[in-house]
């Protein structure tokens, strides 16, 4: 008869599993691990349930993988969709797709530097939602003074400072 022997990280219990994918900053490596066994996805959920910051500038994101992520990110307070040299593909609908993540309403900064894809219409339903935000990065965008007013009346624990970051600020003046 033969008896299996159960490999060392297996018997690792799911919280220390998640205490080691934390330190994982690669979404690729992130998702492979997440495959190799229902106790590794678990860990992988768990330990995007605890971060507290992510960062997709150096990664080459769409508006689902980006969301998925965000909505399983429970403690998330820092949030930096930047544009990078992958070229972001996050869209208005990427947007409205992370509003929906319950983190966004704890959300203390966003950065959506360089995005060109949004318009105000994204900004706007993802602001609105985001009213615990004190530090806010819309410069290199084509917001107008939709997305400003939006700003204004959802985000009162913003700092002043954070507004000086809008680069490109397109106002419409009537004629």
């Amino acid at each position: 008869m033969e008896v299996e022997v159960e490999a060392e990280i297996d018997r690792l219990p799911i919280d220390l599993l998640a205490h080691i994918f934390v330190m994982i900053t690669s979404f690729t490596d992130l998702a492979q691990a997440s495959i190799v066994c229902r106790k590794w996805k678990q860990g992988v959920q768990q330990s995007l349930a605890r971060r507290e910051s992510l960062s997709f500038a150096s990664w080459k994101m769409d508006d689902d993988s980006a969301a998925r992520l965000v909505r399983h990110a429970y403690s998330l307070k820092e949030l930096d969709i930047s544009r990078n040299r992958w070229g972001c593909q996050i869209t208005d609908d990427g947007l409205y797709k992370i509003s929906l993540a319950k983190c966004v309403s704890n959300l203390t900064s966003i950065s959506l530097w360089g995005i060109t894809g949004i318009t105000d219409k994204g900004v706007v339903q993802l602001i609105s939602r985001a009213n615990s935000l004190q530090h806010l990065n819309v410069g290199g965008t084509f917001i107008t003074d939709e997305s400003l007013q939006a700003i204004a009346d959802s985000c009162p624990l913003l700092k002043a400072s954070a507004l000086s970051l809008i680069c490109r600020l397109y106002i419409s003046i009537p004629e």
